[in-house]
């Protein structure tokens, strides 16, 4: 848990948050074992890519699915956005432990299903 969220916290340095200011990243590690990194994308027309977004699209083309998820970010609080959580739940496994880190270094560890519990089944 502590590598993956290191590396998520490393893979935020490279976010454009142009709008909102807030840096997000995201670290998966696939059940080949590889680690993926991604980061939030702001464009300067209010649209945006979110980290979970830009990790899944490498996980996409390693050919894997995610098994555990980092996320975090210099905020208060968090948690994926629906949107996310789409992607993540069709990406990952549902029962993927997902750790999300704040600013002041808290770790909250869910179950990605028990996050999103009411999403169809695949």
């Amino acid at each position: 848990m502590n590598e993956l969220l290191k590396i998520a916290w490393n893979a935020m340095e490279l976010a454009y948050p142009w709008k909102s200011g807030t840096r997000v990243g995201c670290a998966i590690r696939g059940e080949n074992g590889e680690i993926v990194t991604g980061f939030n994308i702001e464009g300067l027309w209010m649209t945006s890519v979110h980290a979970e977004v830009t990790a899944i699209m490498e996980l996409i083309r390693k050919q894997t699915r995610g098994i555990e998820i980092a996320l975090v970010a210099k905020t208060e609080f968090f948690t994926p956005c629906g949107a996310c959580f789409d992607w993540l739940i069709q990406f990952c496994k549902p029962e993927s432990p997902i750790h999300i880190q704040n600013k002041r270094g808290e770790i909250n560890t869910f179950v990605l299903q028990e996050l999103y519990p009411s999403y169809p089944k695949q």
